[in-house]
């Protein structure tokens, strides 16, 4: 992702408005909740999803799937699709694991320091 900076101006009320450049980088859209915190002396704003809990019957199990994908930001809704054209949508997460397992086994290259000439 590219690194936008945008000056932006406190009002009244202490309210600020997120550039359009930067809400469509992002995905957020009005009613969007963000979480505020402080980072290292930085304000930073992290979009967040709240989550109903899931329903225990299947009718009303599908349908609440369902609104959830269609609610999905467009960035997640990019990784699922890519996730079925590889086949890894249907991986467990046991299967996840072994396969981290194995990455984190293979000999890392080494790194190469430029002569002192």
């Amino acid at each position: 992702m590219k690194r936008t900076m945008s000056l932006v101006t406190v009002k009244d009320k202490y309210q600020v408005v997120i550039p359009q450049g930067l809400r469509q980088q992002l995905g957020i859209g009005r009613g969007d909740l963000l979480e505020a915190k402080i980072e290292r002396g930085k304000l930073t704003y992290v979009p967040k999803t709240v989550l109903n809990r899931v329903p225990k019957g299947a009718a009303e199990r599908r349908q609440f799937f369902k609104l959830l994908r269609q609610q999905a930001p467009e960035w997640l809704k990019e990784t699922w699709t890519a996730s079925k054209r590889r086949g890894t949508d249907k991986l467990t997460i046991r299967q996840i694991n072994d396969e981290s397992a194995i990455a984190n086994r293979q000999p890392k290259p080494k790194k190469i320091k430029p002569s002192g000439k």
